[in-house]
Parts: C-alpha cells; structure tokens; sequence
C-alpha cells in the first residue's frame, strides 16, 4: 500500500507554520508564534483540532448556500444531480440541472471541491493525532478517546474517497514537506485504509456519545460496514459482506429503530426547554413515529432516539449570524424554488382575468393560513435551487407503495395554491400547470416545518418572518434505518434474499407501509428505491451510488441515472433525455492531476484529460 505524506500546509493554517530565518529566535519557541515545536503542549490543544474535525465533518452533512454554513461539497454528496436531487432553479430549469452529464468535465468544480474537502478533513485528522503524540496526557483513556476520534474522520473521509473517486494518494502523517509525486493506490487498498481506521476507532469510542454531538461506537461501527460493503463489491471477496453485515449487528443491537411515538410533538411527551411555541399546540395527533423523528428536541440519543447514531448539533440563535440569527442545515439551499414557479400560459390569462398573480404563491395570500406568505409552506426554507426528482417525490411511492407514512401528506406535502384571488386557491398545484413543471417538488417535511411551533418569532424582525429559519433544528448524520439497509445490501450480495426482507420490511413495517416486499422481488434496485423512501435528503446519494460497482463496472448507477435523474426522467420533453456516459468513478480533479506533475496520476476510465 503506497503511504505519503500530506502537506498540511497548503489546506490547513500555512501561516501557524511560517518558517522563520533567525534560528536563534526560533530556538527560543515564544508563546506568541506557534510552530511545530509548540502547537501541542496541553489536552486542550489537541481537543481544539479535532473539533476541527467536527466542524469539517458536519458541515459536509448540512446543504451549502448563503447562509447554511455548509461545506460547498454537501449539497453534491447528497445527490445533486443524482436521481434524488438536483438543480431545479436554473434558467430554464431543465438545461440547469446538474444531472447533464454530457457537460461534466474533469474541471466540473463539484468534483474538485469534493476531493479538498474530503483531504482537508483528513489533513485535520492527521494534525490531531499528530498533536496527540506532543502532549503529556493526565490519563492514557482520554488519549485514546481523542485519537478514536480523530481516527473516525481519517477513516471516514478515505471511505468517501474510495467511493467517490476510487483509489486514491493515502496520507498517513503530518508534514510540512511540498511534494508534487504523489502515488494512487488502489481502491480496495483504500477501503482497507479507511477500515483499519474505523475499526481501531470503534474499538476505543464509547458505546453511547459522552456528549450530544460527540462519536460513539454505533456511527463508527455504521460506516465500517459500509466500508467492509464497499470492499466487498470492489473484490468480490465473500467475507467482507459477512464482516459489513457483523458491523451493522453491532449498531443495530444497541440501536433499535424506533417504532413508536416518542419525544416533543407527541402525546406522552413535552415542550422542550427553551423552545417557544408561540401559541401552536405542541401536540400533533395526526404525527407518526417517523414525523417525531425530525421535531426539534427528539434527535439525539439522550433525547430518547435509539435510533440515532450521529447528529449535526446547530447552536440555536446567534446575534452574530448573517442570516439573521439563525443557523440552519438546509441554509438557502433547499426546496423547490417557489418563488420563481410561474403559472403557463393557458393558466396565466386565467389567473389574470381573476385578478390573482402570475403563479402559485406570488400574491393575495391570507396571512392567518399562511403566515409570511410562500416561504411558510416550505418551512422557510424554499428560497434554494435544490429539489427532489420525480423519481424521490413520486416513482417510489408509485401503486402499491403509496401507503406509506413516508408518502402521507404530513411527511411529504404536495403545495397548494396560496393565491386566494386564483380560481385554484388551496387546490395542490399540478405541474401541467406550470411554465416549468420540473420545478415542482413536493415538501419534504424533514427540513420543511409542519407549523410555527419551535420559531423564535422574537428574533426575525431583522429579515423578517419569511426569511427566518427554523429555530435550533438539528440534522441526523446517521441513523440506524440506514444501517438496515446497509445490512440488508451485504445479505443480497451474499444471495440471503430472506434477511434482506427482513431488514427492509422492518423498516417499512415502522412506516406503516400496506405492503410488504416479499424475498422474491428483492435486489439491488429494492435497496436504492427503499433508501430513497426512507433516507431522502439525508444521505449521501452519491457514494451510494458509486460504491454500488467494483472493478470498473457500475451497471446498476448507470441505470439508476440514465432513467431517473431530472435530467433525463423529469425533463425528456425538453431534453429527450440521455444515455450515461461511461464513467463509473468521479474523475481525479484536474487541478490535481496539474499539481502533482512528478508523477502521472492515472485518469479514472472514461474521462477525458484536459490540455
């Protein structure tokens, strides 16, 4: 396995490193210029790099935008212009949509801020334990803790790396070196990199988080059997399915998914600290078990959510915040773009000659219904450019799937029209309707709020109430559903049609699902559509995708996007849709392949290299 060594220098803080001429004054090491000879010299130094990490690694699971505090790779790991999401806000909306392969290059930016981004996380990892090894530790436990942590995101991040791009330099060590002669390894030695680490950190990680926020064994164990999944499929060896599925015992033990009402917005629960309620009952009688998975204060593991393996914690309200106080995962990045959905126009004369405005939810809307206007149906949240797919919002729902508590109107609302002037007003907006009907998404309610309950009304005044998010909502990272289906994928792949049914019908079981998916009828297209059901918007499409082939073969992502990415499902009558190209792998960035000039970094096939 070919180990180097990152240069940490030109992704962390090049300035804390500066080199100095003056040996006598740097053998002096003062205080007030940290170098490497004194960046470490107490716990609290190391803790400070890896919430580094932290920060890194949560920010790659809350959608980028304005104000989303994301990291500018989330909103591509989690599917854009995928078959689960995409770019519905472009002018026009189809030929916007990132899911036009045709038009990806080696220097298509996503690509490229997804590899720094993944390095990055890693280069903070390796500077961690790096800092671990400086420090004289009061007690040898808790060095072990900071170095489980930091090996989780190591591992982690070469996992996605191994997905997204396949073999890639592994970075093992902290060093200020340049280097321009970095080696590729091969995928299935980076999967087994990302392994050694997962598994030594899950080995030293608590059973259960020492604080909200913080690792615990069971989001360790999760991602080591995807990775094990992932080695599997790469090298076709038997026993690392056997291995995914012995990880994936381990989380789903000690966190059973949950199957009953539970926690704020139930009947037997209560009002949450500090959380306003603003004269909206608290108690939602029509709710379900998985609508009380996403109210504020039901997240965490400490809040009675088993099921819950890892969670973005966002600071409720901070005067200092661009967005007007508040700090949200989804930023402005989420939901279909209703401001912009206009009417056609056979239904623009019509709308006209009622007086109402030129779409859904332009004008005349009843304050007491609709509360700050358009934005309020989604949550405040529908100012993006990202939507789901018709594939996310409806194909999987289709016949006999659409019982469904993941479907019903209270988890996934189809919008109505505002506008109380159009002769449609609180009708559901159909898409034949529309100027641009793939703008359309449903309301995912997951990042959408159901009412005002859980504003802080009292902080908006300096945007407004249409612009305020949603107050102190925190975002899943994993789950243990997910973990089900990670196990019901490696029971598949070893030929167990039997246990993978039990796996994916338990979960549709907790959905109250009216039919179940019997043994016969499950494969590998079962397990994205029941993803698609139960993780949308929280996973990362992408990677479940890639990982989805080994050995340079991916047949299932290939036909996975060329029927149901926007592109080529929501949008065949503008486009007439299109064949996938040949890739199976994210290309390595062009900017990389420029830099490291001393060595050739083979081009993933079916990309073309760029002069």
């Amino acid at each position: 396995m070919k180990y180097t060594k990152y240069i940490l220098a030109s992704v962390l803080l090049a300035g804390a490193f500066t080199a100095c001429d003056d040996d006598a004054f740097l053998a002096e090491k003062p205080k007030t210029i940290y170098v490497m000879e004194n960046a470490f010299d107490k716990e609290s130094q190391v803790d400070a790099a890896i919430i580094n990490c932290y920060s890194k690694f949560s920010q790659m699971f809350m959608y980028s935008g304005m104000f989303g505090g994301g990291d500018p790779a989330s909103s591509f790991l989690h599917g854009q212009g995928a078959d689960v999401l995409d770019i519905t806000g472009g002018e026009p909306a189809c030929f916007g949509a990132a899911s036009n392969y045709s038009a990806m290059t080696t220097s298509y930016g996503n690509f490229n801020t997804l590899w720094n981004s993944l390095y990055q996380l890693a280069a903070y990892a390796n500077l961690a334990m790096y800092g671990s090894d400086q420090v004289t530790w009061s007690n040898e436990s808790d060095k072990a803790y900071a170095l489980a942590q930091a090996k989780f995101f190591r591992g982690w991040a070469y996992l996605r790396l191994a997905e997204c791009f396949g073999g890639v330099p592994i970075v093992e060590e902290y060093t200020t070196s340049l280097k321009f002669d970095y080696d590729r390894s091969s995928r299935a030695e980076t999967y087994q990199f990302a392994i050694k680490d997962l598994t030594e950190a899950e080995a030293a990680l608590p059973q259960y988080p020492k604080q909200d926020g913080r690792l615990a064994k069971g989001v360790a164990g999760h991602y080591l059997s995807e990775a094990y999944l992932g080695l599997g499929i790469e090298t076709s060896d038997q026993s690392a399915y056997q291995k995914a599925i012995s990880a994936a015992d381990a989380v789903i033990k000690a966190h059973p998914i949950m199957t009953k009402r539970f926690g704020s917005r139930a009947p037997e629960g209560k009002q949450p600290a500090g959380i306003p309620d603003n004269g909206v009952p608290r108690v939602v009688e029509n709710g379900n078990v998985f609508f009380d998975l996403f109210q504020i204060g039901n997240l965490d593991y400490s809040e009675g959510n088993t099921e819950s393996l890892a969670v973005v914690e966002l600071t409720t309200f901070d005067n200092n915040a661009t967005n007007g106080g508040f700090i949200s995962p989804y930023g402005w990045t989420l939901g279909p773009t209703y401001r912009d959905i206009i009417w056609n126009d056979e239904k623009t004369k019509e709308n006209q000659a009622a007086g109402a405005g030129g779409g859904p939810w332009m004008n005349n809307s009843d304050p007491k219904l609709f509360p700050g206007g358009y934005p309020a149906i989604a949550g405040s949240n529908s100012w993006g450019i990202i939507g789901a797919t018709d594939y996310s919002d409806e194909y999987v729902f289709r016949e006999q799937y659409a019982e469904d508590d993941r479907n019903d109107q209270l988890n996934r609302r189809d919008p109505v029209v505002i506008d109380s002037k159009s002769p449609y007003y609180l009708q559901v907006v159909k898409k034949e309707w529309l100027a641009a009907p793939a703008r359309l998404s449903r309301i995912c309610a997951k990042y959408g709020a159901w009412d005002l309950w859980g504003f802080d009304l009292a902080h908006c005044s300096r945007m407004g109430l249409p612009y305020c998010m949603q107050w102190g909502r925190d975002w899943f990272i994993a789950r243990s559903a997910e973990t089900m289906l990670l196990r019901a994928e490696a029971y598949i792949r070893l030929g167990d049609n039997a246990k993978a049914a039990e796996d994916i019908n338990a979960i549709r079981q907790r959905a109250n699902c009216s039919y179940m998916i019997p043994e016969g009828e499950i494969n590998l297209n079962t397990i994205l559509d029941e993803r698609a059901r139960e993780l949308a918007w929280e996973e990362h499409r992408w990677p479940t995708l890639l990982r989805m082939g080994g050995a340079g073969k991916n047949e299932i992502m290939q036909r996975q996007l060329e029927n149901f990415s926007l592109y080529s499902y929501d949008c065949k009558s503008v486009t007439g849709g299109q064949k996938f190209p040949a890739w199976t792998l994210f290309p390595i960035p062009y900017t990389v392949m420029q830099l490291n000039d001393q060595v050739n970094l083979q081009q993933n096939p079916g990309w073309q290299s760029e002069s």
